[in-house]
């Protein structure tokens, strides 16, 4: 009797269930109807998931920063992009410039690692740009022998017909 009334219940929720999304609701998407008490400075006109290729170019980018892998990142950039570090550095110039600064950073430790958390493709729909966050910690190990320094990071990575033209980090220490 046990065993009737599981498969009874299993089936009326499989029944009530769309078979793509899990949801009794086809696919259609939600209509944002609310009133905020804030307006977002830059866009709140968000597609999510954007391009997952543009995901997995970025990635591909933090693959070759972590195995100190640098020139083979240029393809992947624009001819010139802008960078915001944690630290407050700003740059804007030559992709070529970028590399020789990150082969600098990269050169200074004996190794690094990255645990991903999470990461995630938007496109930004009222202005037409295409995004990919990164959420991350990030190991370094210095040449000295220290311990390692560890951080939370989260990156902001805009990407225009295929490359990357700028990204912006945030940290926090672990």
């Amino acid at each position: 009797m046990r065993k009737l009334l599981l498969f009874a219940f299993l089936a009326v929720v499989v029944a009530g269930c769309d078979q793509k999304t899990g949801s009794g609701n086809a696919d259609a998407p939600l209509k944002d109807t609310l009133t905020y008490t804030y307006k977002a400075t830059y866009s709140s006109d968000i597609t999510v998931p954007g391009n997952p290729v543009n995901a997995q170019k970025v990635l591909q980018v933090w693959k070759m920063f972590e195995t100190a892998n640098i020139q083979a990142m240029k393809p992947y950039f624009a001819d010139s992009v802008k960078y915001d570090d944690a630290s407050g550095m700003h740059f804007y110039g030559p992709t070529a410039k970028l590399l020789a600064y990150a082969k600098q950073d990269i050169d200074g430790l004996d190794s690094m690692r990255f645990d991903i958390v999470m990461w995630q493709s938007a496109h930004i729909n009222d202005k037409n740009e295409d995004m990919v966050n990164i959420w991350s910690r990030e190991r370094r190990y210095s040449k000295k022998g220290a311990k390692a320094d560890t951080v939370l990071m989260q990156e902001n990575w805009k990407v225009k017909d295929g490359k990357v033209i700028g990204f912006d980090q945030y940290t926090a220490k672990k």
